[in-house]
């Protein structure tokens, strides 16, 4: 094998297996989005449906 076919001599080894600051940053982020994401909009947790709020909505203006 030839001495320029060599990838390894150019990997930096101090940093080989972190992730760059912004990945990181970001990944920590999405997952908090996620999880308010979920709780926020799962009806087990916040208690709505579409049917409840199409019901409020009717007797809203039945009420006017």
């Amino acid at each position: 094998m030839k001495d320029w076919d060599d990838i390894s001599k150019f990997d930096n080894h101090e940093t080989a297996k972190h992730l760059p600051l912004g990945w990181l940053i970001m990944a920590i982020g999405l997952t908090a989005f996620a999880a308010y994401y979920v709780f926020a909009y799962t009806p087990t947790f916040t208690g709505w449906t579409q049917t409840q709020q199409y019901e409020e909505a009717v007797n809203m203006e039945q009420a006017q």
